[in-house]
This record gives structure tokens, sequence and C-alpha cells, in this order.
């Protein structure tokens, strides 16, 4: 998508500056372009493929001019065409639904459920093309709850906006059927496809505007805020502001899917891992918390931030002793750590965690012995000591290190000893 180089002043636009703006640019451009190549239709046989061809492009078009508001940039895009075509599609699909829909109840005798249709539709369609615009499936932009949330979240503007698309999409209706009556057949047409492109573009302009100066009410982070990101660091504390908002407005559901996503997407720092670890805990959902947990402390052992991965550690285990991580080796050089800093209890849990996940681990002897040491000179408990050495040498299938094991197992004192 290419733009101009200017960017969007963060500025309400008056209703002159939104109407005037499909006759700048690259707009005037593809305003002039679409109504000439619109005259094809005209030919006999296949003019209602290039009719379809035009609109569509057209629509596509305007998605564009959306997506290049909403992310901030005021010269209209240059005409390549590259919005995405699902958006396209789907709307085009609504649109001959609602016109199908029109047409029988006209047939049928049956104004009032026409008029409250195209009230309903009225209703939806900002939501319905912000929501498509977005990337959203047909499915959300059609539901009523969506354009609900959306007038909930940006206020009384969702309605000034209804008006605004009525106007800019009635004028041209009205212009059309003044002046028509007045004009050669093909100047008519010319005048009523210049006129239609107009609305479309002003119409599509007035929702970028929306979506860039309520982007974080909509969830939206325009392309222009993301460019100033230049570091990573930056990103993400951008990241956990605008989740932390979502969460302050009652919705910790959709910050977890904010971070989630995005967690997908690039790698994020610790801070970000820290705080969607909290919001998992908050939310009471324990099994996807210990799943992160793992991914979370190789992230911290990797950025050498060994205490802190400790203190984790002592926090998982406190509510599932079991919990290993998905690297025994991580796992011995943690318990190492826990013992060198006088956290036996830790130390030892560590490899007795490791030991019941993997008894025949090549390293499992020695995992053993460790934690046996700890039991007997450090903990005070030399029958559970027995106890590891036991369960080792019963699991352990190399004779060298089942000696080792038999003999410190020799050495603890006996139940009946002094």
């Amino acid at each position: 998508m290419a733009h101009s180089a200017h960017p969007m002043a963060a500025r309400r636009q008056s209703l002159r500056d939104i109407a005037l703006y499909p006759l700048r640019g690259d707009a005037l451009l593809a305003l002039c372009v679409f109504t000439l190549v619109g005259m094809l239709a005209w030919l006999p046989g296949a003019g209602w493929v290039f009719a379809f061809i035009t609109y569509f492009a057209a629509y596509k078009y305007a998605f564009e001019l959306l997506l290049a508001t909403g992310n901030g940039h005021d010269a209209p895009p240059i005409l390549v065409v590259d919005a995405p075509t699902g958006a396209v599609w789907r709307l085009l699909a609504v649109l001959l639904v609602l016109l199908a829909v029109g047409l029988y109840c006209r047939h049928a005798g049956m104004p009032g459920t026409a008029l409250l249709l195209l009230a309903a539709f009225a209703w939806l369609q900002p939501a319905l093309l912000l929501t498509l615009a977005t990337g959203d499936g047909l499915w959300r932009a059609l539901n009523p709850a969506t354009a609900w949330q959306m007038a909930n979240r940006i206020g009384a503007p969702y309605f000034a906006v209804m008006t605004g698309l009525f106007l800019f999409q009635a004028l041209p209706l009205v212009a059309g059927k003044v002046l028509v009556p007045y004009l050669p057949g093909f100047a008519a047409a010319l005048l009523v496809d210049a006129a239609f492109y107009w609305g479309l573009f002003a119409s599509f302009h007035l929702l970028g505007c929306v979506l860039y100066r309520y982007h974080e009410a909509l969830g939206h982070v325009p392309a222009r805020h993301q460019e100033a990101l230049s570091t990573p660091k930056a990103r993400d504390q951008a990241l956990l502001e605008h989740a932390a908002r979502i969460a302050t407005q009652g919705d910790p559901q959709a910050a977890l899917a904010l971070l989630r996503e995005t967690m997908r997407e690039r790698a994020v720092g610790l801070d970000v891992h820290a705080r969607y670890r909290q919001l998992l805990l908050e939310t009471g959902d324990a099994t996807t918390a210990e799943t992160h947990a793992g991914h979370f402390l190789t992230v911290l052992l990797l950025e050498k931030h060994e205490r802190r991965a400790l203190g984790l550690l002592h926090e998982i285990m406190a509510i599932n002793p079991g919990f290993t991580l998905p690297d025994p080796g991580q796992g011995h050089m943690l318990a190492v750590r826990a013992r060198d800093a006088g956290q036996f209890r830790l130390a030892v849990s560590i490899w007795q965690a490791l030991l019941r996940a993997d008894p025949r681990h090549p390293q499992a002897p020695q995992w053993a012995l460790h934690a046996a040491q700890l039991l007997q000179h450090q903990l005070g408990a030399p029958a559970d000591a027995a106890t590891v050495l036991r369960s080792a040498c019963e699991s352990c299938r190399e004779d060298a290190q089942r000696a080792k094991l038999e003999a410190a197992l020799a050495l603890l004192p006996t139940e009946d000893a002094p």
C-alpha cells in the first residue's frame, strides 16, 4: 500500500474537509478513472461484466481509503487497489442480500418491513464497514452486538457517523434525480457515476477518520503509530498500555487475547510475559498459566535472569509440585542455582519432580544423589533421602550408577541407629 509521507494530524475533520477529500490527489484520479471506465457498462452483451469489475475495484479502493485514513495518512493512497479482497466480497454479499430483500418487500407490499430493514442497516453500517476493513469476519460484522459495543465505546459520535454516511450516500441520489432529466443520456450517466464514487469515497474516508480518532477504544493500532515504535521495548510498552486499558474496561479476556496474539506474532519482553501470567491467574486459567510458565522460564534463563526464574519456579511448584521444565537440563541447572543460593527445599523439589517425570533419564541417578544429599545434611530428613535413593535404584539400568546409589544408601543412618 503506497501513501504520501505526510502524516494526518490528530484533529477533527469537518464535513467540508471530508466532502472535499475525494476531489484531492489520487482520490480524484481514481474517481475519474472509475467514472470513465464505467461507461464500458453501456457495451451490449458484456457490459454487465465491465460494470461489476468497475464497482468491485471502486469498493476495493474505498477500503484502501478507509485503511489509509485509519492508519494516520492524510493524503489519499495511490490507485493500486491492494486492499484485501475478502472485505469487498463480504460487503458486496451483504449489499446483494439487502437489495434482494428490499425488492421482495416492495413487490410483496410490505413498505414497513423495508423501512425497518433500511433503519437496521443504517445502524449496523458503521460497525459493519469498520469491522470488515480491520479484517474481522462477516458474522461478527453483522452481529448487532458489535454495533452496540462500538457505539458504547465511542459514544455519541457513532450516531453522528450514521448521519454523515446517510448524507454522503443520499446526496448523489438526490443530485442524480434532480439533474439527470436536464442532461443528455451519456452526460447523465457520467454525472450519476461520478456522484456515486464521490459519495463512496467520502463515506469511507469518514469511517477512516473515526477509526483513527477512536483507535484506542476500537482496539486498532494505526500503522503510523507502529512505525513510531522503533524498539521492541517501546512496542511492548504500547502493548501493555493497550492491554491495561482493555482490562480496565472490564474485559480481561480481550486483554489476554491481545497479548496472546502478539506473542504468537513476535518475541515480547519479560514484562509482557509477566502481565500475561498475571491476567491468566486473575481469570482463573491455571492450566494455561502453567503451560505458559514453561516458556516464560525459558525466556528468563535466556535473558540470564536466573534469580527471577527461581522465584517464578518456586511460585509454580507451590501450586503444582510435579511441574517440570520442558528441558530437563534447564531444570537441573535451576536446581543447582537454588542449592547454591541456599534454597534447599526448592532444589530438592526440582530434582524430585525431574525424577518423577523421567525416572530412567540418563541423569536421573545424579539428580537422586543431589536430592538425597540435601535431604540428609541440610534438611535433616534421612528417611526421605533413603526413599529417593531406593526409588532411583529400582529405575536405574546402569550397574555403575546403581552402585553409586547403593553406596550412598548404605551410608545413611538406619531407623534403629542411636
